[in-house]
């Protein structure tokens, strides 16, 4: 299987790190770009009284606006997605996804009820989902082992800080269109500022096409065309299936991903009297600093080992950041401040992104290269479905068979986080074989 990826790959010329300033130009694009998309996501969180009072609308339809509107047709999308940025021109895709999103942006600004809002947050989660498929193997594409994983690195930042910097804009954004300076604002001075808002962070997007279209297809138009479904998931299955144990790894961690996400704010608020502003930065804050480090990280441990290692060694790195995901977890559980539980769960991002960004340089490497948006894409798919379907429910239902006790909450949220890295690092422990990763990533 290595030779035949390196014939593969080798249709993959003229990589841009022989031109550093293009290669910086691409990653710095793409991650802004991924960082804007995360602030047409978000913004909804910072107006949700005022969409519910001026719609009628109740708590379930506003969760479902927040979460399923969105999140469903992006993961049921990612795969499809995926599929077209192995055919087509990436930057150019990307760069239609933006247009398409930010019209659903706007479209959100404009909505007169529950069901046309809902179909904008749908269109929007369907111009999002080639992104990160997209960009993950142009980047891959574009630098060689050596330097890849800084690369991808960079670029996650835009998803480890997106939703931070989409509460910090978008706040600075309402907090402008609240003073009187913003009743000249032509067209949208008579809406609520609610609308104006969503039409406001619409806007931008239209700017980045044209950044967009300056990054060049390293493919230049050699790249073959995906590969039918049977050839797909041989691939997929190829080497004791590591692509989709690496798959799936990521999957089962993104449970303690959300469920701690969902439920740390309230922890911190019911147990630990933190107020709403101070349990948002504290898990923020933890997110985005631990993020940062956990991505870049992560991408310098994958280009320090492209040279020189094997699977087996690639997955002893996954493996030794799941285990300081899994120490940050358990940390949880003997806290008792909300300080405390903000650094222990700064060890879990740390790890859990770390290990995120070396699985997802790795799948990419064992696959070739006209497949590699759709592994990615599969990815996604299986973690925002195992993430987003069981993670919030699972931290509740477990606190629920505890009733009673004063720590339940902080309890089952232990337990998620232990039985997310558990089978996480069976999977990757299992995919460890003296296949040479430098083999599948040469080109």
């Amino acid at each position: 299987m290595g030779e035949g990826l390196n014939d593969l790959d080798r249709s993959v010329p003229n990589r841009e790190e022989s031109h550093p300033s293009r290669g910086s130009y691409t990653v710095a694009v793409l991650c802004l770009t991924l960082i804007l998309s995360f602030i047409d996501r978000f913004v909804i969180n910072l107006v949700v009284d005022p969409i519910r009072a001026e719609l009628g609308l109740s708590d379930l339809e506003i969760s479902l606006l927040q979460g399923a509107g969105f999140a469903l047709i992006f993961a049921l999308a990612a795969l499809p997605a995926g599929r077209l940025a192995d055919r087509v021109n990436r930057p150019r895709l990307i760069a239609a996804g933006v247009v398409v999103w930010s019209l659903a942006t706007i479209a959100c600004g404009l909505a007169t009820g529950f069901w046309s809002f809902f179909a904008a947050r749908v269109v929007l989660g369907f111009g999002e989902a080639a992104l990160i498929p997209a960009a993950s193997s142009l980047l891959i594409d574009s630098f060689s082992a050596a330097r890849r994983g800084t690369a991808l690195g960079i670029f996650s930042l835009g998803s480890t800080s997106g939703s931070g910097i989409a509460l910090i804009i978008g706040g600075a954004v309402l907090s402008y269109l609240g003073t009187d300076t913003s009743a000249g604002l032509p067209i949208i001075a008579s809406l609520a500022p609610w609308r104006q808002l969503m039409i406001v962070m619409g806007i931008p997007g239209f700017f980045f096409v044209a950044l967009l279209l300056f990054i060049p297809e390293p493919a230049h138009g050699n790249r073959l065309p995906p590969p039918p479904l049977q050839l797909l998931l041989r691939n997929l299955s190829a080497e004791r299936g590591l692509v989709l144990r690496l798959c799936f790894a990521k999957g089962v961690m993104s449970l303690a991903d959300f469920g701690m996400a969902a439920w740390l704010p309230t922890l911190l608020m019911r147990h630990y009297a933190a107020t709403p502003i101070a349990a948002g930065a504290t898990v923020g804050i933890a997110t985005a600093l631990a993020g940062i480090i956990g991505s870049i990280g992560g991408g310098m441990l994958s280009d320090w080992s492209a040279p020189r290692c094997s699977i087996s060694t690639r997955a002893k790195l996954i493996a030794g950041s799941y285990l300081v995901a899994l120490y940050g977890a358990i940390s949880i559980g003997f806290c008792s401040s909300s300080l405390q539980i903000g650094i222990a769960f700064s060890f879990w991002v740390a790890g859990s992104v770390s290990g995120s960004v070396v699985g997802r340089i790795t799948m990419q490497e064992r696959v070739p290269s006209n497949m590699r948006a759709t592994t990615v894409a599969l990815s996604i798919t299986i973690s925002a479905i195992i993430g987003i379907a069981a993670g919030p429910t699972l931290v509740p239902v477990i606190a629920g068979r505890m009733q009673g006790a004063d720590s339940a909450l902080q309890f089952a949220i232990v337990v998620v986080g232990v039985i997310s890295v558990v089978p996480a690092l069976v999977l990757i422990v299992r995919s460890a074989s003296t296949v040479p990763a430098a083999s599948a990533a040469e080109g």
